[in-house]
């Protein structure tokens, strides 16, 4: 995951020069990549096939935490940052408990591992949908050359 985070950062850094929702899409395509690796992880019987899924999961997911702040720079007013931010961290402790939580309630209730992988791995879909869909606010417009008129 430290390798998901920093590269995450890098690529979105490096790909902000030519388009500036990187930030917003690198996310987005990290959770689309890690999807189909939690698929396989959860339907494989082959240790090594599930350990190399996990790894994807591992390296793709963390976009996401490695733009959090430059998304919500994107599309929070300035003001509200710091605030933003922090509601941001709350709601990420709190759903993560909560998913913990519920993950081992079902766990003792003999609710399949697979079945919840699976649920895991839609919503991360959905969360990706979501990501595509935010609308960053005031982006700079392209810049664009004009050529001089030309002159006799």
């Amino acid at each position: 995951m430290l390798v998901g985070v920093l590269s995450g950062g890098a690529i979105a850094d490096f790909w902000d020069k030519t388009n500036k929702r990187a930030r917003i899409l690198l996310p987005a395509l990290g959770l689309v990549v890690a999807t189909p690796a939690v698929f396989i992880a959860s339907n494989t019987g082959i240790l090594w096939v599930a350990v190399a899924a996990f790894m994807i999961y591992a390296f793709a997911r963390p976009f996401l935490d490695a733009n959090m702040m430059p998304i919500l720079c994107m599309v929070a007013d300035q003001r509200y940052l710091a605030t933003g931010y922090g509601i941001l961290n709350l709601f990420s402790c709190v759903v993560g408990g909560i998913g913990i939580y519920a993950g081992g309630a079902l766990r003792d209730a003999d609710v399949n591992l697979s079945a919840m992988f699976q649920v895991a791995a839609l919503t991360m879909l959905f969360c990706a949908w979501l990501l595509f869909r935010i609308k960053p606010k005031n982006l700079p417009e392209p810049v664009t050359t004009l050529e001089p008129a030309d002159q006799p």
